[in-house]
């Protein structure tokens, strides 16, 4: 009497629930790559001020020759291309990153449509098995109390 529940986009959940956690463990990659680059450009610019820092307290005591000040001028110049370098790659990982998380999103969203459509359907299954049933129980219900007045009736018509 009572049918199971068959949802029959089951298998069309299961891929964008599958799409979702891909798309999540690719924006947590994004994410990762993109910490690493900022981790890099906070150790880069602490060894830019350390550098600074002594090359400023060399040049005021005057302990450097010229080639000592044109290989730190060489080392800051490479220092600032770097530091260059870096911020590129935070800002081209930031567009990954949110990329990445449009995508992750999207496919949420496409996941809890199907959910949500899901859900419906059962409630409205259950709402159905539920009215189904309880015909049948009035049904039955209304054969006992038929069953009863006949047997009533023929109690009385036997008995004088």
């Amino acid at each position: 009497m009572a049918l199971r529940f068959h949802f029959r986009l089951e298998q069309i959940l299961t891929f964008r629930k599958q799409r979702e956690e891909v798309c999540t463990k690719e924006l947590a990659l994004a994410k990762s790559e993109l910490l690493k680059i900022e981790k890099l450009i906070r150790i880069h610019q602490e060894n830019e001020a350390d550098f600074l820092a002594a090359f400023s307290e060399m040049e005021r005591m005057g302990v450097f020759d010229v080639n000592q000040g044109i290989a730190f001028s060489d080392y800051k110049n490479w220092l600032h291309r770097r530091e260059k370098d870096l911020e590129n790659k935070e800002k081209d990982w930031a567009g990954e990153v949110e990329r990445r998380r449009v995508l992750a999103v999207k496919a949420s969203r496409e996941k809890r449509l199907l959910v949500n459509l899901k859900e419906t359907q059962q409630k409205t299954h259950s709402n159905e098995m539920a009215v189904e049933e309880q015909k049948f129980l009035d049904e039955i219900s209304s054969i006992a109390f038929v069953r009863r007045e006949r047997a009533l009736k023929l109690q009385q018509a036997g008995m004088p």
